[in-house]
């Protein structure tokens, strides 16, 4: 009566907690939303930025007269290029020439040239006063250049391609530290090569851009020197030294620092210690280099030398992608401090090399699979259609309320209406876009709805089936199904010892699943590290943390690990391998096993610590005061109805000279091993508990004596046919010994002389040699 009171209690716990699952969900639809919110707020600034940039090399290119030209203050500015056909040109400017003032205005800067050339005006003629070599004289330019399509082009697709990227990677997980470090990286590159660049005669957003450009640059030297040093995973020298993410950020602050402090002073009409000027060129002909061969540097070690295939062609494809920039840096480097001339290509293909970079990333993902972008692609279309299509209809219930009501209520008031129409819309706005957003994924993605709902019943399904046992068979079962997984194996974690022990599997090499779990102490590090997490790991992500247990998942060829914690106890785990269909595991399909192990802890934390009352912790089998009392109630039933019973006591051989051989994790593994096979030999009216020790009692009701010998030879057949092997892969052969004692049919006996007859049955088999069967008859009362 106490059990199943205690059993009723359980699954009215678990079905409380089966109304928490959607509360889970709602913060992981909460925690999407605000990366989406972030991807929103990306797209908007850059191509507002682009747009800025579009309108303002418009208006620019009419006060362009075609030079480059170099800060000399106070003397002016000194020309450095001329475009060919350009208005400088057609004035007779020329390389050399000093700039000292524009239209009457002293020029000592490039911000001072800015000031003056705000009064432009495209084809009006502008006075310049120069002086070459010694020679002053004056010159007399009509600014006005084409519109700088091809410079603008390139630089704009590859920030889109920046962009896309960014979008992608600050989409994913954000435990994924490689995306989250590509998508800012990404989003400054995109940003820097969205800023206004071509700007003529504004001084202030001209300041603006070189300033946000400084920062980008430091930026970027950091994340991209951390997300070389990550990829495909972790360095392991960069887990020894912490201090090594700091340099890179260091690194990155104090190349811009070196350029921005001196730019600064400058805006002002100081100066520092160091030119602007002489800043970048510092960068140019040092920084970018150092930066360049570093991200090379450590690129090419995973190249080369990680010790997964996968992780080797990651790494290979990202460093193929960066060679081209790291080869143009060098380049541009080398032709500066060698003062050679620009062989004018350089321009073209800047853009091409960065173009390099995206490319070689999204091979990565699609090819290698660098992280998984289904579930971010789908997201991203599914958001983003929503939130166009809520806010055009948003907008055009307002237009035409605001219409209706200018028609029908033309008169002093009418503001009224119209606000209080707004207002409710603006109320409905979000009910209609959860709305909108349910039925797009059920009308574009209802496998996904599918999966999703399947996984809701699994989690419901789990306290109806009663016992733990039950519970981990159907768990199993239902996920083979779902998935179309091989196989799945759940283990639960021993209260007791710590250990896990496998619950239930789908291999049909079911014995070596099982030995995996109790060769593994409960601080094994591959445990530990799944354990802390509390997330699904991919089963190659532990090789190195543990090599029992990458020994175990390797042989199994398994693809997955779910663990099951509460309060940060491994509680169990959920062994998954691959798939029928050969795919890999989806982003979204991780993230709801994830939940279902959340909901699925409790209702196996629950059941485990109600049947390791009634059952064995290392064995699994029912314990010496359950099989008692099974075969007291038996032996009644037996004796009132006049029927047939057998017992028999089951004896490991040898057992001590395993554990002094192989080790007492080793012989907690054969215990298992063998009562697991003890128990699935029997037939499913028979009992079975641990005796004690490395004894065991078997109960066979309605069973003669005849009858209890097949069944007893059966079990030991099975036993003796099987190996073990242990972590070392040294084989391990077990056999039983088994005496039996039987009720005649008229026959009044006590449980106490069946078990001290089958004892004697047991100790007749373990003289005669061991690993056979001894039946024997009580003697008349």
């Amino acid at each position: 009566m106490s059990c199943a009171v205690t059993m009723v209690s359980i699954q009215r716990v678990v079905m409380d907690t089966t109304t928490q699952l959607e509360p889970v969900v709602e913060v992981s639809v909460a925690s999407r939303r605000t990366r989406v919110g972030l991807a929103v707020l990306s797209v908007v600034v850059v191509l507002g930025l682009m747009v800025l940039q579009l309108v303002e090399a418009e208006v620019s290119r009419g006060r362009m007269i075609g030079i480059d030209s170099a800060s000399e203050a106070p003397a002016g500015l000194r020309v450095i290029g001329v475009e060919h056909a350009s208005p400088a040109e057609r004035a007779g400017l020329q390389v050399g020439d000093l700039i000292t003032a524009v239209a009457g205005d002293p020029i000592e800067s490039g911000s001072d040239y800015d000031v003056s050339a705000a009064s432009f005006e495209p084809d009006a003629p502008v006075v310049f006063a120069v002086v070459r070599g010694d020679i002053g004289r004056t010159v007399e330019v009509r600014p006005g250049l084409a519109y700088p399509w091809r410079a603008l082009l390139p630089d704009l697709l590859v920030a889109l391609f920046y962009l896309a990227i960014a979008l992608l990677s600050l989409l994913q997980e954000p435990w994924d530290l490689r995306a989250r470090l590509l998508g800012w990286f990404s989003l400054a590159v995109a940003l820097e090569l969205s800023m206004p660049g071509y700007t003529v005669g504004n001084p202030r957003l001209a300041m603006a851009s070189q300033v946000v450009f400084i920062l980008l640059t430091g930026l970027q030297v950091g994340l991209e020197l951390h997300l070389a040093a990550v990829i495909p995973k972790p360095q392991a020298w960069l887990r020894r030294n912490r201090w090594a993410v700091v340099g890179f950020y260091g690194l990155g602050a104090l190349i811009g620092l070196t350029i921005l402090i001196p730019f600064l002073f400058e805006s002002v009409g100081t100066s520092w210690i160091w030119s602007s000027e002489r800043a970048e060129r510092l960068l140019l002909d040092f920084g970018m280099p150092i930066w360049a061969l570093g991200v090379v540097a450590l690129l090419a070690r995973p190249a080369l030398s990680y010790p997964e295939t996968r992780g080797r062609h990651q790494a290979a494809l990202v460093l193929g992608g960066v060679m081209p920039w790291a080869a143009f840096v060098l380049a541009s480097s080398f032709l500066d401090l060698t003062g050679l001339p620009d062989p004018g290509w350089m321009a073209v293909v800047e853009p091409l090399a960065l173009l390099c970079y995206p490319l070689a990333i999204f091979a990565a993902i699609f090819r290698y699979r660098l992280f998984d972008i289904e579930l971010a692609v789908r997201r991203t279309l599914v958001y983003s259609t929503l939130t166009t299509v809520s806010v055009v209809v948003f907008y055009l219930l307002i237009g035409l309320g605001g219409a209706l009501f200018s028609r029908f209520l033309d008169r002093e008031g009418s503001v009224w209406p119209v606000a209080g129409a707004t207002l409710i819309l603006g109320l409905l706005f979000t009910p209609m876009r959860h709305w909108l957003e349910r039925q797009v994924y059920r009308r574009f993605f209802p496998e996904r709805l599918a999966l999703r709902s399947a996984l809701t019943e699994l989690a419901a399904e789990l306290p109806i089936q009663g016992t733990l046992p039950a519970m981990g068979k159907h768990l199993v079962q239902r996920l083979g199904e779902v998935f179309g997984v091989r196989w799945a194996t759940l283990m639960v974690t021993d209260p007791s010892s710590g250990h896990l022990a496998t619950l239930s599997s789908s291999l049909q090499s079911f014995g070596e699943e099982l030995e995996f779990s109790l060769l593994l102490p409960s601080n094994d590090p591959g445990l530990m590290l799944l354990s802390r997490s509390g997330k699904p790991f991919r089963a190659r992500q532990l090789y190195t943390k543990s090599p029992p247990l990458a020994r175990r998942l390797q042989q199994l060829k398994a693809s997955h690990l779910v663990p099951l914690t509460r309060e940060g106890r491994l509680i169990g785990l959920l062994v998954l391998g691959p798939k029928e269909s050969g795919d890999d595991y989806q982003g979204e399909e991780l993230e709801l096993l994830n939940l279902l192990a959340h909901h699925a802890v409790s209702v196996i934390d629950n059941a485990r610590l109600f049947e390791s009352a009634t059952r064995d912790g290392l064995t699994g089998l029912l314990r010496r005061e359950m099989i008692l009392e099974i075969l007291d109630r038996e032996l009644q039933r037996a004796v009132r109805h006049d029927r047939p019973l057998a017992i028999g006591m089951v004896d490991l051989d040898h057992f001590k000279e395993v554990n002094d051989r192989f080790g007492h994790l080793s012989g907690d593994a054969v215990l298992r091993w063998v009562s697991h096979t003890l128990e699935t030999g029997l037939r499913a009216t028979d009992f079975i508990g641990r005796y004690g020790g490395e004894e065991f009692l078997i109960v066979l009701p309605e069973t003669d004596l005849e009858g209890a010998v097949r069944v007893a030879q059966k079990v030991r057949s099975l036993v003796e046919e099987r190996t073990l092997s242990n972590d070392e892969g040294q084989a391990i052969r077990a056999t039983v010994s088994i005496g039996l004692q039987a009720v005649k049919p008229g026959e009044s006996v006590t449980a106490n002389e069946l078990i001290s007859g089958a004892d004697e049955s047991l100790y007749e088999a373990k003289a005669a040699g061991r690993n056979r069967v001894a039946p024997s008859l009580p003697s008349a009362s």
